[in-house]
This record gives structure tokens, C-alpha cells and sequence, in this order.
């Protein structure tokens, strides 16, 4: 039975011993970070998509590389003990090696030397390099089953300033409005269900949240309207288009499901898929404001409705169809 305070809070335990969960490091903890790529992705505010894991750069393995929103390679080396110069050097090499825009180090504690060398990094190369340094941990909280926790303990220079950079930049009438915009909606969703985190990316007229080996969520204003989506890319056409095929036959069940009409767009002519609700009419400038809280709480309910019920399908999916299961030959 969890202890509370007097107003009804736990109290948070940090717990040691993260190889009684993961005994080994490439056999238990690389597969299962893979896995579960959106807890990282959350942690440093990029979402991630894992495109294949023990890939042999030079002499050495890399742990994971993965890709940004944007397709830019990712390199993600782990380490289940503190920090060494081996693995601060084999890092180096596959960022040089596959040409990543990110690097990120996971370490259960990262020396003091090692955070002082990424911080350099970031601040010698050029800004489309970023490097973090990660530590991980368990917790937990009263009897509850233990969580991993992966904290940033170092980031690009611009990344902890990006936000207050932009709100004071001289950005457009248009921009303003839709940070403002995304502020409230992920307030709103985050109170009302937990497992949707707030994105730390910086908007422009899309913002993407909750990433794994599918794809991504995100909120986008274009031409076409507003919409709030499920963009799928798995990095491989032939799996997006086999996640895409299983979901759309299943069209009538899931919209009943998720209580909403979608729209279902395979994109033949791209690697990707989409399925989204769209808001028609929405203009967020000549809103007034009733009908901008109206957005909001549509926006809220449409986030939430597609991750409760999506997205444990959507990550066991893809995950399968990475390993082939489910693929017609």
C-alpha cells in the first residue's frame, strides 16, 4: 500500500541496481530501450525511430541508431555503469561514422570529465550536431513496480533556452499563436492522461508527440486545414505500407473505438502513411476566442482518443513487422 502525505502524494524512491532488470547490456537493455524508444524520445524532446540495433560502424557495434523527424541519423550508445573513455570514444565514432545530427550517451552515471567533453562538443561543432549525455535510474513510488528514468544531464546550449529563446525572438503574429496554441492543448491533454507527455521540440505549423518504431502523433496546420494526426514511418516502405493495410481494414472497429470519424491516406507515392481527424474551417488567427478553446478541447480529445486506443497496437505492429512477422513474401 502506497503512504501518502496530507495532500495525498507519494514520495518518489530512487532505486539502485538497474542490472537486477537488465542483466546484460545488448542482450536485456539495448532491445528493451528499442522497444520503448519513446522514453527517450520524451527525455530529450526528439522524437526517434529506430532503424536497426548492433550495427557494425568500423571495428566496433553501435547500440542503436535511430533517425529524427526529419530522417537525420541518431546514434545512441548505452552503457550500464558509469562512464569510461572506451565509450566515450566509440560514440565519436559512430557519430562520425553514419554522419549523425545526434548523439546520445546512456550511462548510469556520467563523470564529471565525460559531461565537461559532450558540453565542448556542443559547443565547438556546428549547430546541426547535438550531443547528450544521459543517466539512467529506476524509481518508484510506495510498493508500485519499479519505472526507468532517464535524465538529461547534458544537452546542446540552445536546447534548455530554445523556448525562451523563441518566445522573446521576434517571431510572427502567426507562429506566437501556434505555440500558444500547442501550450494549451498538451495542457490540457497532460492533466487529463498522464501517459501523453508534453513534446519539448520546437513547433512551426506541426509539433510531433509520442514517438516509437510506427511513427509519431502531431498537431499540424497546413493548407489543407488543421488536423490532428498519426503520421506512420517506420523507416521502410514495406513495413509503414503493411502497418497502414492492417489498420485500414480494420477501419469501422477503430473509429467506433476512438468515438471519431478519420481520414485514411496511404500516400502510395511516399514512404509514409497517414490517418488523421481534421478540424474544417479552423482559422487559429481569425478564431475568437470560444472557438479557439472549442479547438483546443477538440484537439485534447482527439490526442488522447487515437494514443488510448492506437497505440499499443501501432508499437506492437511495427515492431513485428521490423522483424518480418506478419510480412507476405
Amino acid at each position: 500500500m502506497v503512504s501518502t502525505d496530507g495532500y495525498g502524494l507519494g514520495r518518489l524512491e530512487r532505486l539502485g541496481g538497474v542490472r537486477e532488470v537488465w542483466p546484460d547490456e545488448a542482450v536485456d537493455f539495448t532491445p528493451w530501450l528499442a522497444e520503448n524508444i519513446d522514453v527517450l524520445s520524451d527525455a530529450i524532446g526528439l522524437p526517434l525511430t529506430v532503424v536497426a540495433q548492433e550495427v557494425a560502424v568500423g571495428e566496433f557495434r553501435l547500440d542503436i541508431h535511430a533517425v529524427d523527424a526529419d530522417g537525420q541519423a541518431v546514434v545512441i550508445e548505452n552503457q550500464l555503469g558509469p562512464s569510461d573513455h572506451s565509450h566515450l570514444g566509440q560514440l565519436l565514432v559512430y557519430a562520425s561514422g553514419l554522419e549523425a545530427a545526434t548523439a546520445v550517451w546512456i550511462t548510469t552515471r556520467l563523470r564529471e570529465d565525460h559531461r565537461s567533453a559532450l558540453t565542448w562538443l556542443n559547443e565547438r561543432t556546428d549547430a546541426g550536431v547535438r550531443a547528450f549525455g544521459v543517466e539512467l535510474s529506476l524509481a518508484r513510488i510506495g510498493d508500485s513496480v519499479p519505472a526507468p528514468v532517464l535524465d538529461v544531464v547534458v544537452e546542446p546550449n540552445e536546447w534548455a533556452r530554445a523556448t525562451k529563446k523563441t518566445a522573446n525572438a521576434a517571431t510572427s503574429d502567426l507562429q506566437q499563436a501556434r505555440m500558444a496554441f500547442y501550450d494549451d492543448v498538451f495542457g490540457l491533454v497532460t492533466t487529463r492522461y498522464p501517459a501523453i507527455q508534453p513534446p519539448k521540440t520546437q513547433p512551426g505549423n506541426w509539433i510531433s508527440f509520442a514517438s516509437g518504431p510506427f511513427g509519431y502523433y502531431c498537431l499540424t496546420f497546413s493548407r489543407a486545414g488543421y488536423r490532428v494526426e498519426v503520421f506512420l514511418d517506420t523507416q521502410e516502405r514495406r513495413t509503414t505500407k503493411a502497418l497502414y493495410d492492417g489498420l485500414r481494414a480494420r477501419r469501422e472497429e477503430i473509429e467506433a473505438a476512438v468515438g471519431f470519424a478519420l481520414e485514411w491516406d496511404r500516400t502510395d507515392e511516399n514512404r509514409s502513411s497517414r490517418i488523421w481527424a481534421s478540424l474544417p474551417g479552423f482559422d487559429l488567427l481569425q478564431a475568437d476566442e470560444a472557438t479557439r478553446d472549442e479547438a483546443v478541447e477538440w484537439s485534447a480529445e482527439r490526442a488522447i482518443g487515437l494514443h488510448r486506443h492506437l497505440d499499443g497496437t501501432l508499437r506492437e505492429q511495427a515492431a513485428l513487422l521490423k522483424r518480418g512477422v506478419g510480412l507476405a513474401e
